[in-house]
């Protein structure tokens, strides 16, 4: 339990300490949350509503209901022996991510199309850092990382959670400088950097450019060294239902992906990479910062020093947190040697004509 339920002039109060925040509960939510803190499990818990003459059904989707509730609100998660699953129900998926080994372990109902997703990551004879196993318990999935409850989610958003854990375990392994919010494409030996604020194009400038001869590297983070040089984290990009008639004729194949729900309910689709480039860092060639404005011709254009070190900083973070020396300094050698640009545009075949020319 992660909240603290108190009852002050016969209200039922709940405090979250991680949210600094108050619920207020009804009689029948406080009377759940003491039984949860008893240990009662919740089919229990609703034997015992049901016995002073609630019905069954009734007292399940109360239960049921409050339980789902607090999980997302993260006031409470659960303990592995409350859910057990037979290895013969399962599906297990060993991935690897810059230098990090995950294994993945999903209920069978629920392995695919959430494997296919990471199945270009998936590596054979490995032993797993960290194992994340996912429990199907009633309308929704839970995430265990090493036995420890991580969150739930609905089966819809699976491979979009599933997203985000790797990269924080990769992100939480400090073995880098500084990660960059920015897509990665390779040129030759060096590496192309789409950087932008969310809803810039950065996913769908990527793909069109992988369809004229550039490699793929990462979607959304990219990490640095305290040489400058770069590597992405090769993830399959996330594509949102507005580029889905852009990239039609570059990908036929898109609109058969399964639809994934985000947390802020926007759907998408990861059409999974078929080359990935090397995972070795390169030095970046080029770095580029979008600006998408709808009626607007596509001019590209080079940007000092200043103000392509601001547009870096506004998307990285830090393993400690803060931007250290060596991490400033690593931006520095690539402000030096990269081509800076601001790529102003519409339409994305004249973005990706800019960029031809520009990565020659």
């Amino acid at each position: 339990m992660r909240g603290q339920l108190v009852r002050i002039r016969n209200q039922n109060i709940l405090f979250s300490p991680s949210r600094q925040a108050l619920f207020a509960l009804n009689d029948m939510g406080g009377d759940i949350w003491r039984s949860l803190e008893d240990g009662l499990l919740p089919e229990a818990i609703s034997s015992e509503i049901a016995s002073r003459g609630v019905d069954r059904q009734q007292a399940v989707e109360h239960v049921g209901a409050a339980v789902r509730q607090w999980e997302r609100q993260g006031l409470i998660d659960f303990p592995s022996n409350w859910l057990s699953t037979s290895s013969d129900d399962q599906v297990s998926q060993v991935v690897a991510v810059a230098g990090c080994c995950v294994q993945i372990v999903y209920p069978i109902a629920y392995a695919f199309p959430a494997a296919t997703v990471f199945g270009h990551l998936e590596v054979h004879e490995a032993v797993a850092n960290v194992v994340l196993k996912l429990v199907d318990c009633g309308e929704r999935l839970h995430l265990f990382r090493d036995q420890q409850w991580i969150q739930s989610c609905r089966p819809d958003e699976l491979a979009v959670v599933l997203k985000g854990q790797l990269l924080t375990e990769v992100l939480q392994r400090a073995t880098y400088e500084l990660a960059l919010h920015a897509a990665a494409l390779t040129r030759d030996d060096r590496i192309l950097l789409l950087c932008g604020s969310p809803g810039a194009g950065k996913t769908t400038l990527a793909l069109g450019l992988l369809q004229s001869g550039f490699g793929f590297a990462g979607d959304d983070v990219t990490l640095l060294d305290s040489t400058g040089c770069g590597v992405g984290i090769p993830f399959a990009p996330a594509v949102k239902a507005g580029a889905l008639p852009i990239l039609a004729k570059y990908l036929p194949d898109l609109d058969r992906a399964a639809v994934w729900r985000r947390p802020d309910r926007r759907r998408v689709r990861f059409p999974v990479p078929k080359e990935l480039a090397s995972s070795s860092p390169r030095k970046v060639g080029w770095v580029v910062l979008l600006r998408r404005r709808a009626n607007s011709s596509a001019t590209l254009t080079p940007v000092d020093a200043v103000d392509a070190l601001r547009g870096l900083l506004n998307g990285s973070f830090a393993p400690c947190g803060e931007l250290s020396c060596t991490a400033f300094d690593a931006l520095t050698k690539i402000i030096e040697s990269a081509n800076i640009y601001c790529l102003t545009y519409s339409h994305l075949e004249d973005a990706m004509a800019l960029m031809q020319k520009a990565c020659r």
